[in-house]
Order: C-alpha cells, then sequence, then structure tokens
C-alpha cells in the first residue's frame, strides 16, 4: 500500500523528491581572502559537482602573517582543493598560472575526472610550454580533456558554459588570456570569472553582465601592484565596472577576491563599491566577508602589523573621478570614462 499526503493531488512518498530553495551551492575553497594565493569555489548542484581552478600557492612575502603561518594555510588550502576535486565529476582550468591549477600527476585531483580546460593555443609561450608539460604529466589520469572555450555543456539539468577567452587585466596584458565558468540550474546560476584584473576591459564586464548570473565571483583589481604594472585609473575604471555589475537587477551576490585580497588596505580603496553595494542591497565582499569571516589579509594586519603600507586614505568619489578625468587628459583612456564613472559609481 502507497502513503499519500492530502489534496487534491495528493504526492505519493515514491514520488520524485520535490526539492525546495535554492538548488545551487557555493564553496570557496581556497581565496586569498581565506589565506591561500587562489581562486577555488566548487559549485555544486542536483546533478553535478564542479571544481574550478584547483590550484593554489603561497602568499607573497607583502601578507602581513609569518611565512610558517602562510606555509599552514597553503596546506590547509591544497589538501581542502584535493578534497573538493575527489567529491567532484568535473575539474576546470581557465588558465596555467600555478595558483589556478597543479601541475603534480595528482589522482585525488585529476583521476578519472572529467577536465574542462583553457585551449593553451594563442596563450603567452611560457605559460602555453606549462600547459603542454602538464597534460603530458596527467596523461592517462582524466577521463578525458576537452577544450571548453566559448562551448556550452549539459548534464541533465545543469548547464556549464564557457565565455571566450577574455583578457587576463588589460586588453593585450602580457599574463594572456582566461575563460570564465558559468554554471545554471533552473533560473539559478553562478560565474565565475578567473583573472579579469577587476575587471578591467567593458567586453568582459558585457559577458558577466549578460550572464544574468545572481552570483558572480570577480577576480579584484591588484592594488598590491599600484605604481609598478598597476594605475590609480585602471582601479577606478574596476571600481566602475564592479558597480555596473552590482547594478544588474538579477545580481544577488558579488564575491570580490583573489588579486585585490592581497593588500590590507583593500577597504579604502574600495569604499566606493562598499557604498554601492550597500545603497543597492546587494551582498557584496571577500569570499571570507560573504562566509561571515575576516579576511586573512586584515587579520594578518591586525594581529602583526603593516609590511610594506604605512599610510593610506580612503577613496572617495571626488578623487577617483579626477583621477579619471587625468587620465582622459593625458589620452591614457577613452572620453567616456567620467560619465560611465557617474553613471554606475557616483
Amino acid at each position: 500500500m502507497s502513503l499519500c499526503l492530502g489534496g487534491e493531488n495528493p504526492v505519493r512518498l515514491t514520488d520524485p523528491i520535490i526539492r525546495e530553495g535554492p538548488q545551487l551551492k557555493v564553496d570557496y575553497v581556497t581565496c586569498d581572502s581565506l589565506g591561500t594565493r587562489g581562486m577555488c569555489v566548487c559549485i555544486h548542484t542536483p546533478d553535478v559537482i564542479v571544481t574550478v581552478d584547483p590550484g593554489a600557492s603561497l602568499e607573497p612575502a607583502h601578507f602581513p602573517m609569518p611565512v610558517e603561518r602562510r606555509n599552514a594555510l597553503l596546506d590547509e588550502g591544497d589538501a581542502a582543493i584535493r578534497a573538493a576535486c575527489g567529491r567532484s565529476q568535473l575539474v576546470v582550468i581557465s588558465h596555467y598560472h600555478l595558483d589556478h591549477f597543479s601541475e603534480r600527476r595528482d589522482p585525488e585531483r585529476y583521476g578519472g575526472k572529467t577536465l574542462l580546460v583553457k585551449n593553451h593555443e594563442g596563450l603567452p609561450a611560457k605559460q602555453s610550454e606549462t600547459a603542454r608539460a602538464f597534460h603530458d604529466v596527467i596523461d592517462g589520469l582524466p577521463k578525458e580533456t576537452i577544450v571548453a572555450d566559448g562551448r556550452k555543456f549539459k548534464f541533465r539539468k545543469t548547464q556549464i558554459s564557457f565565455s571566450p577567452p577574455v583578457w587576463h587585466g588589460a586588453e593585450g596584458a602580457e599574463p594572456g588570456q582566461v575563460i570564465m565558468t558559468e554554471v545554471s540550474w533552473g533560473k539559478e546560476k553562478v560565474i565565475v570569472t578567473s583573472d579579469v584584473g577587476g575587471p578591467l576591459e567593458p567586453a568582459t564586464t558585457d559577458l558577466i553582465v549578460d550572464a544574468r548570473a545572481r552570483t558572480v565571483v570577480v577576480d579584484g583589481y591588484p592594488t598590491y601592484m599600484l605604481g609598478q604594472f598597476a594605475t590609480d585609473y585602471d582601479l577606478v575604471r574596476s571600481i566602475v565596472n564592479v558597480c555596473r555589475i552590482l547594478a544588474a537587477p538579477v545580481v544577488k551576490t558579488v564575491v570580490l577576491d583573489h588579486h585585490m585580497a592581497r593588500d590590507y588596505r583593500y577597504p579604502a580603496f574600495f569604499k566606493l563599491v562598499y557604498d554601492k553595494a550597500r545603497q543597492l542591497k546587494k551582498q557584496f565582499g571577500t569570499a571570507a566577508e560573504v562566509m561571515g569571516k575576516t579576511s586573512a589579509v586584515l587579520e594578518g594586519y591586525q594581529n602583526y602589523g603593516p609590511t610594506r603600507w604605512h599610510k593610506w586614505f580612503p577613496l572617495e568619489a571626488a578623487d577617483a573621478r579626477a583621477v579619471l578625468e587625468r587620465a582622459v587628459a593625458e589620452g591614457k583612456l577613452d572620453k567616456d570614462w567620467p560619465e560611465l564613472f557617474d553613471r554606475w559609481v557616483a
């Protein structure tokens, strides 16, 4: 005898499970805000588990923690990645920098998995060489390896899509290009951008906004490199683009992490973004912050004090706009950037 629940359309206990609530679960496995250089995210759907960018590296010397503590966090992060991959059927490699994959022959990470990977053709020579060597090392471990650039895959009701290659930072940047990962189930969708450096490029921001994801995990601008390979006007460009992503109606959560979370000054530099998120009533912060934790770089600063930077100030709207105006006057940016700032940030 089958037991039924009441009502006009009774549901038998032998019927398929009725699912309620969100069906996409996002685990932030290793990120810089958790104390390990990387951007590994594990996404669970009712059909499949996907681990994106299963790599981790030691935080740099300016990270305000003793090297022993940084090494311990790296060991913990590496173990967490291997555990996530062990649960996953699919593993994504967005590009071939060693904080985004492990070049070791690691059965726990790659054995029996379907690898969805960035095409290494057309990458900078060193990265392409690294990719070829890696695929030789793991030969025979994965179930299959598929070049994913610009492609879509279906796993029952789960769709996994990849952007065409986008720039690792500014257009023409030396690190080359990466692919962004979208995972969707029904109306739920998460996008993991990998190393877009801000994002900086409007074309990359277009792809992120057009994806209509509820959760967006973004690589933030590398402010720790200001004065070297990073500029104040590119920082402000990244602020404009993140605020534009926050303003997308479908977006509920934006996680800004990775390069940005290596600098304990980030709450001051990204003050305008935190302000905009509060104004729009969106969830925003580093992976640690959206998990209810203190970012590792801030914890390190509080416990061990400063390393490189001893004095800084919040980046306010008038100063940020002046940076863009100066860059336009010097011919470094298109003249529409101040107007974009007024539209999305101010």
